[in-house]
């Protein structure tokens, strides 16, 4: 049997009661490294770049939501819609899916209700893009069944009979090919009334020189797909984290915002999710990650710092919970020590 987090719901209840404590990395490099792409070059993020300079530092956190496009849950819709009652300043980054669109026989009407009905003006919304393949038929790309991430490629005939592809790395495509995913996908979104998304992470994290560059090439100003390979260490099979390691190989629990910019001149910012998502992480591994990257303040007061936590909305309805405890904990932490906090999204410079 598969074992996939992202998505083996049926599994769900027993693999997050069974989930191996994450171990994050130490170490941090004021330029986070990638390896996607000889002809990359990175700098760090600039005060120019940001809306504000800062005058005193502040930890900045940064929720986001990865919308799967396997299915849109409801009862993990209800389990959000009392996080935002609970935590109505906290805004989200929404990396919306269009593969929810695309399935077949979907109504969607009620498609776009129920995705509005968790998103509220604060937000931001972004796009994610699984390789599902009714996605991939719908953009006019051919699918491919290579290489997965997880335990094993996809046969279409014994796979399909809904939907599958999910696994397939995205970078697996080319990039004429995943530039027609990215135009399909904010189309798509766009056609139901959402707003065109500058933000975007891969599913898997899996993006390559050629998906960063197709962002960029597509308008896009933002990408959130690095991370901490470690996160993901003893889930399922080997293969995504060593398709990370290889991906972003100085990616740590500590990275923070930086500039990627190609030598034909495009650029992108690259915002590390170096605090993984609920999936992965209990409460005591994030409480963890967010002291890391606090003391990155304290040796820089005068410099904000940056912490990308999340959840999936597949998923939402067992690992709520254990967010909001970590949550919890990093507000009681941060008043107790006067560690000045603000739960907020990466505003870049018009």
């Amino acid at each position: 049997m598969k074992l996939d987090f992202a998505f083996g719901l049926a599994l769900s209840a027993l693999s997050f009661i069974f989930m191996p404590s994450c171990k994050s990395s130490g170490g941090h490099k004021a330029v986070a490294e990638v390896a996607p792409g000889p002809e990359l070059v990175t700098t760090p993020l600039s005060e120019a770049q940001n809306a504000v300079a800062p005058s005193q530092g502040k930890v900045k956190i940064i929720v986001s939501v990865d919308w799967e496009g396997q299915a849109l849950i409801e009862d993990s819709l209800e389990e959000m819609k009392k996080f935002r009652k609970d935590y109505p300043e906290i805004p989200l980054q929404h990396f919306l899916n269009a593969a929810y669109y695309t399935k077949n026989f979907v109504d969607p009407v009620k498609v776009t209700k129920l995705i509005n009905s968790v998103i509220l003006p604060i937000d931001e919304q972004g796009l994610h893009i699984h390789t599902w393949r009714s996605l991939v038929k719908a953009a006019g790309v051919g699918f491919r069944t290579t290489p997965s991430y997880a335990e094993e490629d996809v046969e279409v005939a014994r796979d399909c009979d809904q939907d599958c592809g999910n696994d397939i790395a995205l970078s697996s495509y080319e990039e004429t090919e995943i530039r027609k995913l990215i135009a399909f996908s904010v189309n798509t979104l766009t056609d139901h009334g959402f707003q065109k998304p500058r933000s975007f992470r891969a599913g898997g994290w899996l993006a390559d020189h050629k998906v960063l560059r197709s962002l960029a090439l597509e308008g896009f100003t933002q990408d959130c797909s690095a991370t901490y390979a470690g996160y993901v260490s003893g889930f399922g099979s080997l293969s995504l984290e060593s398709m990370l390691r290889e991906l972003w190989p100085s990616i740590t629990s500590l990275s923070q915002p930086y500039n990627i910019r190609f030598p034909t001149g495009e650029t992108i910012v690259e915002l590390p999710n170096n605090g993984s998502l609920a999936d992965y992480m209990y409460p005591d591994d994030t409480m963890a990650s967010f002291k890391k990257v606090a003391n990155l303040l304290e040796r820089n007061p005068n410099q904000d710092v940056y912490i990308s936590i999340g959840f999936h909305q597949e998923t939402a309805l067992y690992t709520l919970e254990r967010f909001r405890t970590g949550i919890d904990q990093i507000k009681a932490y941060a008043a107790k020590n006067n560690i000045p906090i603000q739960w907020t999204l990466l505003k870049l410079a018009p």
